[in-house]
């Protein structure tokens, strides 16, 4: 099992907030970052990183978590605060389907007299499973009628306009971020990095969320925005999430008996909580516990998105402890269900017992 490199360990670590749905759909979420001229640059730069580093650590297998592209009206570059020529990647012709949409704050005030504008932004915005908006971006949303009846915040300098300008929509000061279910709108341009990991922290679970920020080592304290009605909606974000937030810091501190009671404590709870047993048998592993991790790797490759990270696992421990049948057998069931890294099947140490085999590498030459 890939354990050389502590972030590429993160990279294969998937915590699903969802179960698979009854019809399966793409697990990459495409991200589009509006570009025009006078766009702030952290604005759209901060949610960006956030997006593109955690696309990393939730992958599973070979399918990152996000696709990030940035889209304009045009082609043509845009200048940003005056000084920064960035060309976008896509135009609104050909532009993918945004399944996140963010709409950073800046020069934007006159996008909306455009017509072009505007409808590609009420259709995309509109079509998009969430919005995130960065200081200013808030009047662009509200322009085409998603912050009506919500609450909604800003920039601290824009809240009186923003009230005046939407008087349906509850704006709140002083908040660094505000969910409201598919809008997140934050407040001034570093605030955008916050509400992008709140966002993570929903799709893939607080893990993924905090390797981010650490990754990016930018100090996030999300507990004080983690009210009952987020935690409700979104159970990653509550004990669970922190339970298996806090034993994976206890395992990378070298206390990993201290995580494995708390994974433990978990499957007791919910035996189908693959999350945990997904962890649970990689900290066996790395312990050389391989007839324990077999098990809760068995059990994490019943369902959601970690399956094909768990089968993988799993051909790992079987190989090991020479059962070179269910290894290549489950080899080849962790390709089929979507781990594909080709270097991984490669480099790993743990195939050691198999490699030569010519049905091994076979399963290679599908990759």
């Amino acid at each position: 099992m890939i354990r050389k490199i502590a972030f590429l360990l993160c990279w294969l670590t998937v915590f699903p907030v969802l179960l698979a749905a009854a019809e399966p759909k793409p697990y990459t979420k495409n991200v589009a970052i509006v570009l025009y001229n006078g766009v702030e640059i952290l604005d759209f730069a901060g949610p960006a990183e956030v997006f593109a580093s955690a696309s990393r650590y939730g992958t599973n297998g070979s399918e990152n978590a996000f696709r990030v592209y940035t889209v304009s009206k045009t082609k043509d570059p845009i200048l940003s605060q005056g000084f920064v020529r960035i060309t976008p990647e896509y135009s609104f012709a050909d532009s993918p389907k945004p399944d996140i949409l963010v709409l950073p704050g800046g020069g934007g005030a006159d996008l909306t007299k455009d017509p072009a504008w505007t409808e590609w932004l009420r259709t995309a915005g509109g079509g998009a499973g969430h919005v995130l908006t960065v200081c200013t971006g808030a009047f662009l949303a509200g322009k085409v009628g998603l912050l009506e009846g919500i609450e909604a915040t800003t920039w601290y300098n824009a809240v009186p306009f923003l009230e005046k300008e939407f008087p349906n929509t509850r704006v709140q000061p002083g908040r660094r971020f505000i969910d409201s279910g598919k809008m997140i709108t934050t407040a001034g341009v570093s605030a955008g990095i916050d509400g992008s990991l709140h966002l993570v922290a929903r799709l893939l679970g607080r893990y993924v969320a905090d390797r981010t920020a650490e990754y990016m080592e930018y100090k996030w304290t999300p507990e004080s925005y983690l009210s009952a009605k987020y935690t409700q909606l979104n159970p990653q974000l509550d004990e669970h999430g922190r339970t298996l937030q806090q034993a994976s810091i206890a395992v990378r501190e070298g206390r990993p008996e201290e995580a494995i009671a708390a994974y433990r404590a978990l499957v007791a709870k919910d035996k189908s909580d693959a999350a945990a047993w997904l962890e649970l048998g990689r900290t066996l592993h790395n312990l050389k516990r391989y007839e324990e991790a077999i098990v809760a790797h068995q059990e994490a490759a019943k369902g959601g998105p970690q399956r094909g990270v768990a089968l993988y696992n799993l051909a790992c421990g079987y190989a090991l402890t020479g059962q070179r049948e269910k290894a290549l057998e489950t080899a080849a069931q962790a390709i089929d269900a979507g781990f594909r890294a080709r270097w991984a099947y490669e480099e790993e140490p743990d195939f050691d017992a198999v490699r030569e085999d010519a049905r091994f590498k076979a399963l290679l030459a599908r990759l």
